[in-house]
């Protein structure tokens, strides 16, 4: 059984998400990897391990596919 998933918001500026975007893509990794990757850095061994798992098992980059059964 798979893990349930939830989301996390951050509230700020257009410009600062925009931004954070394109540094994110140029380093080949979506928004979500790179503000996982900053929190795994503020120095708690037990988040670090926590998210080093979930970048592990996260399915792909993008919005998750829906298959419809026929």
């Amino acid at each position: 059984m798979s893990q349930s998933r939830i989301q996390l918001q951050i509230d700020t500026s257009k410009e600062v998400r925009n931004r954070a975007k394109a540094v994110a893509y140029s380093q080949g990794m979506s928004l979500t990897e790179l503000v996982l990757k900053a929190l795994a850095t503020v120095g708690d061994k037990e988040l670090k391990q926590l998210i080093e798992k979930d970048l592990q098992e996260r399915s792909g980059r993008g919005r998750p596919q829906q298959f419809k059964s026929s």
